[in-house]
């Protein structure tokens, strides 16, 4: 009889211990960069050789659609688009997403899989490191259409990584929430409409190039807006 008596109160501790981890693991800290992110001031019309050129450039959405619904609206706090050219004539297209808080139900959409949502094939992909410095991994994209060749390069920063795969990307933001941290993120896009395939090495050096004159540009206290900054140095957290 005393048993069963007790039976409730185990009922009840056992709760109260759900209620506490719960409200242990739940992230409550932003890793937010310090003072307000605002990308159209943050990042330069003009740079090196590179001057904005606006009204130029149809550039691909950097939403996946499903049943005609606009995903940039759920994902993104803020996103830049803008076409600059440099002396030579050369364009390069620059997407820039960002979201204050990741989380593993709300994450940046890769380039793969809005081009392929779009109509694009992804002819071949290769990893490559952002500026040549060594470290973190990026990508290039060859992706095509049946009207045009479009060579990309990007990057994805979440907090003070870079996001390598999906599964990378869920186990840092799980690792942040137990930390009780919530991780924003950028996606750091630029592409090329090339005529034809013997073009695309040359489009991925030429964008390569603009995206190391673009984070030298920035001041040092405002890189980390695009690339993790430890110790001033490039940097890729691994699980």
């Amino acid at each position: 009889m005393n048993r069963l008596l007790m039976w409730p109160w185990y009922w009840c501790a056992a709760m109260l211990v759900a209620v506490a981890a719960a409200a242990f693991l739940t992230p409550r800290v932003s890793m937010s960069l310090p003072g307000a992110v605002d990308l159209e001031s943050t990042i330069p019309k003009s740079f090196g050789d590179w001057r904005h050129v606006p009204g130029v450039g149809a550039q691909v959405d950097l939403a996946v659609r499903r049943d005609a619904e606009d995903t940039t609206q759920q994902v993104y706090d803020q996103i830049l688009m803008r076409t600059y050219r440099n002396s030579a004539g050369e364009s390069v297209m620059l997407a820039l997403a960002w979201g204050r808080q990741q989380r593993q139900e709300v994450k940046i959409h890769r380039p793969e899989l809005c081009y392929v949502a779009q109509g694009f094939r992804i002819e071949s992909q290769r990893p490559f490191e952002p500026l040549g410095q060594g470290g973190p991994e990026g990508k290039t994209l060859i992706a095509a259409s049946a009207r045009r060749i479009e060579p990309v390069v990007y990057w994805v920063r979440i907090g003070e990584s870079i996001s390598v795969n999906a599964w990378q990307t869920r186990w840092y933001i799980l690792s942040e929430g137990i930390a009780g941290r919530i991780p924003d993120g950028i996606l750091v896009r630029t592409s090329q409409i090339v005529r034809n395939q013997g073009r695309v090495d040359q489009s991925l050096q030429v964008q390569k190039a603009f995206l190391s004159d673009l984070v030298a540009a920035l001041p040092p206290g405002q890189r980390g807006l695009l690339l993790p900054s430890i110790n001033d140095k490039i940097a890729m957290a691994k699980p």
